[in-house]
C-alpha cells in the first residue's frame, strides 16, 4: 500500500513541478515567522527565465488563500521587497556526498591522480562557491554516506566549513553506501531552525542506496530507519527550506530532482569540478535575484494552507505558481475558528513572563557570566561567572573555562576580557568565532549576545544593570571552572 501511495504521489508532485517550471514562476519559500506575531505569511518568488518588471510593486503582483486548496480567497499585500536577500543575506547548508563512489574518477574508476576524484572535484567547486559569499550571508557542512554527520554547524563562518571539507577522508566499506533520502531528512532538521531565506544544496554522485534495505542489517546509526522522497518534500515545506540538488556525474537518482521542485528549489547535472563551480554560483544568483511578498494571512480552519500568486509579467501576461504551507499553532491543530477566550491564555503567558523577569531581578548578583546552551555531550544548562580581567574558555583541563566533549574546540578557543575602566567586556579569539550569527574575532559584548565556538554555544549574561564596583581578583586567585 505504501508503495502505491508513494507511487502516485510522485506522480502528481512530478505534474506539478512541470507545470511550474514551465511557466517560469515559482514560490520557491514560505515563511511563517511572523505568522503568529502579527498574522503575516512571507513568500519568496523566483522567475529566472521570465524576471520581474521594474514597476513590480505598482500592482502587478496578486496573492490568493485557501484552506482547502480548492476556495482561493483574495489577501491584502503589506510590502514587497525587490532585494530581501543581499540585505539580509542568505542560509546555506550543503549536504556533500562522501560514498565510496566519491573517491573514484569521473569514469567511476580508481585513479592515482587525487585531483580526478569526484570528491576533490566537489571540494574545489564548494570552497570557490564559500570564498563568493557575501558579507551577511551563513553556511554549514553536513556529509553523509552510511553515516551522517555535522561537520559544521548551520550559521559558521566559511573558513570552517572549508576546514572541514579538507578533513574528508575515504570510508570503509561498511560506510561507503550512499543514504540518501533518510540524510537529506536529517538535514532538514538541522537547518529548520535558522531564520530567513533557507537553500538546502545536496550533492551527490548516485541513487539512493540505503544500508539496511541492501545489507538486511540496521544502520549503524539509525537502524531500520527509513526515509522515500515523499517523506523529505513533506519535510521541507514544513520546515520552509528550499532543496537544489546537484547531481554528479552519470549514475542519478531519478527522483531527486522532482523532491528538489516540491521544496521550491531546481536540480542540475554536472560532469566536472568545473560545471559544479557555475552552478553553485548559478544557485547563489537565483536566489538573490527573487523579491519577497509579505501578505496578511487568512484565519482558515486546519493546519494546511494553500497559496496562489499572480504576477504580470513584462509581456502583459499573467504568470500563475501555487504551493502549500503549514500553518503550525500554539494550542493544537487549528481545527475551529479561533474563540475570544484564546486572549486569556496568551495574557496568563505574558503575566507569567513578567513575573520571572521581576524574579530574575530581585535576584541579581555583581557577577556577569555566561550560560553553557549546547556543547557535544549534551551536557546540561549551566552558568559560570566571569572573575578577574580575563576569562580562557577553551578544552584545556588548564582553561578558566574548561569544555570538554567537543573535538573541534580548541585548547584555548577564547578569551573574554573585562576592561574595568569601562566596564566593558569584549570577546576575542584567535579563529573566527560567531556572534548573534555574525562571523567575528573581537566583539564587545552585550546581555544577550549568543556565542558559538566550534558548535558549543554560549550566552553572555551580565545580570546587573548597574554594577557600581567591580570586585577585585588577588592574581592567581581565578576560580576553575570546569564543565
Amino acid at each position: 500500500m505504501r508503495t502505491i501511495k508513494y507511487t502516485i504521489f510522485m506522480l502528481l508532485t512530478l505534474a506539478a513541478a512541470i507545470s511550474a517550471q514551465a511557466q517560469g514562476l515559482s514560490i520557491t519559500q514560505i515563511g511563517t515567522e511572523r505568522l503568529l506575531s502579527f498574522q503575516e505569511t512571507r513568500l519568496y518568488l523566483s522567475a529566472p527565465a521570465l524576471g520581474f518588471p521594474s514597476d513590480i510593486e505598482s500592482g502587478g503582483i496578486r496573492v490568493f488563500e485557501s484552506g482547502d486548496g480548492i476556495d482561493f480567497q483574495s489577501r491584502p499585500i503589506k510590502r514587497i521587497s525587490l532585494n530581501p536577500n543581499a540585505e539580509e543575506g542568505i542560509s546555506f547548508f550543503l549536504l556533500v556526498d562522501n560514498s565510496g563512489s566519491m573517491w573514484t574518477d569521473m569514469a567511476g574508476k580508481e585513479s592515482g591522480n587525487r585531483a580526478d576524484l569526484r570528491v576533490e572535484q566537489a571540494k574545489y567547486a564548494a570552497k570557490a562557491f564559500l570564498s563568493r559569499l557575501g558579507p551577511r550571508d551563513r553556511v554549514g557542512l553536513a556529509v553523509f554516506n552510511t553515516r551522517y554527520w555535522n561537520a559544521a554547524l548551520p550559521g559558521a563562518a566559511p573558513e570552517e566549513v572549508s576546514r572541514a571539507l579538507d578533513e574528508l577522508s575515504r570510508p570503509v566499506s561498511e560506510d561507503a553506501y550512499t543514504e540518501l533520502y533518510l540524510s537529506m531528512e536529517r538535514a532538514l532538521q538541522d537547518f529548520s531552525s535558522e531564520p530567513g531565506r533557507r537553500v538546502l544544496i545536496v550533492l551527490s554522485d548516485g541513487e539512493n542506496f540505503p544500508y539496511a534495505l541492501t545489507t538486511g542489517k540496521p544502520n549503524p546509526e539509525t537502524g531500520l530507519r527509513s526515509a522515500v522522497p515523499a517523506d523529505v518534500i513533506d519535510s521541507a515545506v514544513r520546515d520552509g527550506v528550499s532543496i537544489y540538488a546537484v547531481r554528479l556525474g552519470d549514475v542519478r537518482d531519478p527522483l531527486l530532482g522532482t523532491v528538489a521542485a516540491e521544496s521550491g528549489g531546481r536540480s542540475f547535472d554536472a560532469m566536472d569540478g568545473e560545471e559544479l563551480s557555475g552552478i553553485y554560483d548559478g544557485i547563489r544568483r537565483d536566489v538573490l535575484a527573487e523579491i519577497a511578498v509579505d501578505y496578511q494571512a487568512g484565519m482558515d480552519r486546519g493546519e494546511k494552507r494553500w497559496v496562489r500568486t499572480i504576477v504580470l509579467g513584462a509581456d502583459g501576461r499573467d504568470y500563475v505558481a501555487t504551493r502549500h504551507y503549514y500553518a503550525g499553532t500554539v494550542l493544537g491543530q487549528n481545527a475551529a475558528e479561533p474563540k475570544g477566550y484564546y486572549v486569556l491564555f496568551i495574557l496568563v503567558a505574558v503575566l507569567f513572563w513578567l513575573a520571572l523577569v521581576l524574579f530574575k531581578l530581585e535576584r541579581e548578583t555583581d557577577q556577569a557570566g555566561l550560560r553553557l546552551l549546547f556543547s557535544s555531550k549534551g551536557q546540561p544548562t549551566r552558568f559560570f561567572a566571569l572573575a578577574g580581567q580575563q576569562t580562557v574558555i577553551g578544552a584545556a583541563p588548564n582553561a578558566d573555562v574548561s569544555i570538554v566533549g567537543n573535538p573541534s574546540l580548541k585548547a584555548s578557543h577564547a578569551t573574554i576580557l573585562f576592561d574595568e575602566g569601562r566596564n566593558a567586556y569584549t570577546v576575542v579569539s584567535d579563529a573566527p568565532i560567531t556572534v548573534n550569527n555574525q562571523t567575528v574575532t573581537k566583539r564587545r559584548l552585550e546581555s544577550g549576545d549568543v556565542i558559538n565556538m566550534a558548535g558549543t554555544v554560549v550566552v553572555f549574561d551580565e545580570t546587573l544593570a548597574k554594577v557600581t564596583k567591580k570586585k577585585k581578583t588577588p592574581a592567581g586567585g581565578r576560580k576553575k571552572k570546569k564543565s
